[in-house]
């Protein structure tokens, strides 16, 4: 057992010896050095934790060896995790990371919940893996991480990792809005006893599919507070031409299903803007909506997971839930043209004003705030 131990223990400091190599070798942007810092201590310490295991290993008590086992497939692990999740975060860093990067360095310095957080990102679709206690990896499309008009997508992510953050008082408030739900929802007479324990099973997986709805909700009222309409435009671009199951889907496909129909979170999101004072973007955004909707002949037909009589204490649920991760306000930032809101603000527009040249115009754009002095 002590030759397999100390073969394994070698052949992992070779690996873990090559990896901490990778990591202090690499040069990275100056907004992925807390990531790059925090990816050195956590290799360092799994590197002295391993040489403790050569040590109790070379003392030659078999009684402890498997402690020893256990103790070192539990590093073992842990170092593959970081191996398969984070380290591609630093290893596969690109250029055409920098304007993703430097967006996601503000959002998280502009919030007490993420400042000093360690994050990195991806290749995928826009999504993100809200660790409170470990670094935030986002995922973007590749196509789009050289673009301004899909950025405020990442709003809505950040919105996954304040629930996280405040994961104990969100879930309170989904559980008071679950309660509500249950009671419009559970049958009030009784037919036979079959037929009364059906529909009551019904009611109860409604409810427990609105605890993620509600999550994709808040984080769609996080994406306007602080991106207005920029993220409103961001979200109806990106989802409108994904077809018919936007607008409509079967109800056997609505059950325990991640995130509501999409027409549902526009009526939601265009409510919110409409609160927030955004009433022309809130009345295109519906029209638009409401046009492919007609075009598509698309049924609004939720199948009692939502009905309109809902609607109020769903958005005061999500009232409450804004109150709590208090994020930033895009009315504070609008006005300014070089802030992160009003710069987005203003592609929008300008792509609105000209969608057939905006490359041009993003191109340069782009490339001075990669490069202020090109």
């Amino acid at each position: 057992m002590k030759r397999i131990l100390t073969q394994s223990i070698s052949d992992f400091s070779r690996e873990l010896d090559a990896t901490i190599a990778i990591v202090s070798a690499k040069n990275v942007p100056t907004e992925l050095g807390v990531f790059q810092a925090w990816l050195s201590v956590y290799y360092t310490e799994i590197r002295s934790e391993l040489q403790r295991l050569a040590f109790l290993t070379d003392l030659g008590e078999e009684s402890i060896y498997v402690d020893i086992f256990n103790e070192f497939s539990s590093l073992q692990q842990t170092f593959r995790v970081l191996d398969s999740r984070y380290l591609p975060g630093l290893y596969r860093t690109h250029r055409n990371d920098a304007l993703t990067l430097k967006l996601l360095h503000w959002l998280h310095g502009a919030h007490t919940q993420t400042a000093q957080k360690p994050f990195f990102v991806l290749d995928g679709d826009f999504a993100i893996f809200p660790t409170v206690d470990f670094p935030v990896s986002y995922y973007l499309p590749v196509a789009a991480q050289q673009s301004l008009l899909y950025l405020p997508l990442f709003f809505h992510e950040l919105g996954h990792y304040l629930y996280q953050h405040h994961r104990a008082e969100m879930d309170d408030l989904v559980r008071e809005f679950q309660k509500k739900l249950n009671g419009y929802l559970m049958p009030v007479v009784r037919k036979t006893e079959d037929d009364y324990e059906a529909e009551a099973k019904q009611a109860r997986q409604m409810v427990e599919t609105w605890y993620d709805w509600i999550q994709e909700l808040f984080c769609d009222a996080v994406g306007v507070e602080i991106g207005g309409t920029t993220y409103a435009r961001a979200f109806s671009f990106y989802l409108r031409m994904q077809g018919r199951s936007a607008f409509y889907r079967p109800e056997k496909d609505l059950f325990n299903s991640s995130h509501p129909i999409t027409r549902l979170r526009i009526l939601f999101i265009v409510r919110r803007c409409r609160e927030l004072g955004l009433n022309k973007e809130a009345d295109e955004l519906e029209q638009e909506w409401n046009t492919i909707a007609k075009a598509l002949a698309a049924p609004e037909d939720y199948y009692g997971f939502y009905e309109k009589k809902w609607e109020n204490d769903v958005y005061q649920t999500l009232n409450d839930m804004i109150t709590e991760a208090d994020p930033i306000k895009f009315s504070d930032y609008t006005a300014d043209p070089s802030s992160w809101i009003g710069l987005i603000h203003t592609a929008w527009q300008e792509f609105e004003r000209d969608p057939v040249n905006y490359k041009n115009w993003e191109q340069i754009t782009v490339q001075h705030i990669i490069d202020p002095a090109s």
